[in-house]
């Protein structure tokens, strides 16, 4: 309901907000993973659906926690580093 009103302009994000800082983040995620794709979205879908052992997890699992977002978008960061 809330990407609904959103997408009316119903709602803003605040950025003295917890759901801004979080968007944000999940922002960095996706752009961080498209640059290593190369904007492949099939890779994409499928890097986040499976198991990382780096990550030990799935990364679908992991960002939905804070911690796990984070920890996702460091080893992203990482990845983008070396390439």
């Amino acid at each position: 309901p809330t990407v609904s009103r959103m997408r009316r302009g119903e709602y803003r994000l605040s950025r003295e907000q917890k759901p801004f800082e979080l968007a944000v983040l999940f922002i960095r995620l996706y752009r961080s993973l498209d640059a290593i794709v190369d904007g492949d979205d099939n890779v994409a879908q499928s890097w986040i659906r499976n198991d990382n052992a780096a990550l030990k997890g799935r990364p679908l699992d992991l960002i939905q926690s804070v911690a796990g977002l984070t920890d996702v978008i460091q080893y992203l960061d990482a990845r983008r580093a070396v390439g």
